[in-house]
């Protein structure tokens, strides 16, 4: 019986505590936060300033298309998604440049940044997987 009333009373603290937790986070959400919308569209400024993609590839003295992209998407990788409009205009540019076999460089730097190893990634071990 005295077992059945403790087991009750931790249940009862639990169910208060994510209930709690519940309501912070529904407060402190975008949902909750009623005053932060302007009544008059035209004098609202915008809160994400929208820019171009930046993604350059250009080409280094002594260092070809293939490990050029495959280099630019290793470092991309850490930074963006690959939803992002940086790693599509950078796909693209290797693409139109290289042909295939530089998207496919490109694909294969971004996957070897995600890799559980990326310090054992380079474009010279791509290349030689490729070949």
């Amino acid at each position: 019986m005295r077992n059945l009333q403790i087991e009750a009373l931790f249940g009862g603290v639990l169910a208060m505590v994510v209930l709690g937790v519940a309501v912070y986070a529904l407060v402190n959400s975008t949902f909750g936060a009623s005053g932060s919308v302007s009544p008059d569209p035209s004098s609202a400024t915008p809160a994400i300033s929208v820019s171009a993609p930046s993604v350059s590839l250009e080409a280094e003295s002594g260092q070809d298309l293939i490990c050029e992209c495959y280099d630019e998407a290793f470092r991309l990788a850490g930074r963006v998604d690959v939803l992002s409009p940086e790693y599509r205009t950078g796909f693209e540019q290797c693409r139109a440049r290289g042909g295939v076999d530089a998207g496919d460089a490109w694909t294969a730097g971004w996957n070897a940044r995600l890799s559980g190893r990326p310090y054992e990634a380079s474009c010279r071990a791509y290349k030689r997987r490729s070949n």
